[in-house]
Order: structure tokens, then sequence, then C-alpha cells
């Protein structure tokens, strides 16, 4: 979710300044564990790419072309604004980064509990929205969710993960007051072992095993590969190509009736 593609790599016709239909902002604190000043203060700022201090580049994630295909659609319901609160970190496992009972802040990078800083950003960002426009009620529509890659390389963490996302939708969504929020899923492309598992716990939880939540069919690997040894630290991950095509089919599964129009 946080992305590890160049920003000159994103499509012409993909880029923040092609939308016409609706204005989208952006408040992220994405991919700090690969160096630290990867946010916007809590802020929203204009949708834009994001730089990558360990990186030393400007990247994005599927936020990109999902704006471009709700933007259609959010026009057709009235709406004009749209907000995006991005919190991604590389290179995490959900058993335990996400696991919302871990409050670990120290150590090695995959025992550290994100989840406190997940939920404080969210709330955070809210916040600093309703200070911004005190008139307008703006509700959380929904969760966009592309992670696993960490969690298919043991089996023990592999078969654990829809039990696991379970536990970290309902207390996330219990800690937003959102009973209701809906999850949009995407299956991952990764080299390990028990990607399949994985994969098959996402389409799990759009099937019924967690409620008002829709998984996005699986890119075809051979058509959507993933980026090279040469692309170093980005090796192994989605190419451009295939974090939009993530972003789009995102976009379009979105049910919009579970988006509401802010209330004055």
């Amino acid at each position: 979710m946080a992305g590890r593609c160049d920003a000159t790599e994103l499509p012409e016709c993909l880029k923040p300044t092609e939308i016409q239909d609706v204005h989208f902002r952006m408040c992220w604190d994405n991919d700090h564990n690969l160096g630290e000043g990867c946010n916007s203060s809590a802020k929203f700022e204009s949708l834009q790419a994001q730089h990558s201090p360990g990186l030393e580049m400007d990247i994005f994630g599927p936020e990109m072309a999902l704006a471009h295909a709700l933007s259609p659609r959010l026009k057709q319901q009235g709406i004009q604004q749209a907000y995006f609160i991005k919190f991604a970190m590389g290179s995490t496992n959900l058993h335990s980064n996400w696991n919302p009972s871990n409050q670990n802040s120290e150590g090695k990078m995959a025992t550290i509990g994100y989840y406190p800083r997940f939920l404080d950003f969210c709330k955070t960002s809210l916040a600093s929205l309703r200070e911004e426009q005190p008139d307008v009620d703006r509700p959380l529509g929904g969760m966009f969710w592309l992670q696993g890659e960490s969690d298919s390389s043991k089996a023990k963490d592999a078969n654990a993960y829809l039990a696991n996302f379970q536990h970290f939708t309902k207390t996330f969504r219990e800690d937003m007051a959102s009973p209701d929020m809906l999850v949009v899923v995407s299956p991952i492309i990764w080299s390990g072992k028990k990607v399949h598992v994985v994969n098959d716990a996402l389409q799990q939880a759009g099937n019924s095993a967690l409620e008002h939540c829709v998984c996005i069919d699986p890119l075809d690997k051979d058509e959507f590969d993933v980026q090279g040894a040469e692309a170093g630290l980005c090796a192994g991950h989605l190419t451009a190509t295939g974090l939009c095509e993530v972003g789009r089919r995102m976009g379009e599964a979105m049910p919009l009736a579970a988006v509401s129009e802010p209330k004055n």
C-alpha cells in the first residue's frame, strides 16, 4: 500500500492534475520505517506522490488510480471533494506489526506494533479536517487494504491471516466508532511460499467471512509482473502498471452506497 514505484513512472493520464470532477486531498504517514519525514503532519494536502527518505525518491501507491476510478462515480452522487487518509508501512506483517494488542514501540521492525500509531493518525487526521471544516460532518467512508507479503513466508502466519484480519478490522471499526465501515481488499503478488494461503484468506474475507468487505479480482501474474533485482529495495514489488491496476479495481469495487454526502 505504501508503494514501491518511482513517481516518474506514473502514467500521465493518472496524474492528479488530470482529475477534473472531484478534488481529492490526502493526509499521509507513509513508509516512515524507511526513514522519518514521509508524512504530511496530519494536514490534508492535494493528492500527490510522497517522498520516501529511505528510497530517496517520490513514490505512490494505489491511491492515484483509485482516485481516478472513484471520481466519475462520486460526481454522479454530487460529491465534489474526497479525502484519503494514507497510513502504510512497507515490509510489515499482520500477525505482529498490525496486531491491535501489540503495544511494542521499540526493537526489531518485525515485532513493532504500528496499530497504535495508525489509530492515532486516523483520529488526528479526522480531527484536523473537522477543525478545518467545523460545519461539516465527514464520516469515515471505508478502508482500502493491500498487505500480506510478509505473512506469506511462514505457514503459521499465512494460516492465521484470516483470523488476524478479522480481529484487526473488528478492533479498528470499534475504535473508530464505525461498526459498518466498508473494507476493500486486494490479493497480493509476491514470492512467498504461502501467498496462495494469504490470498485465499483475503478472498474469504470478501466472500462473507468478514461483514462489509469486498475483495477485488486478483491480478494475473503473467500480465502484471513485479520489479526485478535491478530495482533494489523495490524488487519483488508490483510495477507501476500493476499498482495502478490494483487501484483501478479497488475504486470500481467500492460500493458507493457506503459513502454518504457530508452533513452540514
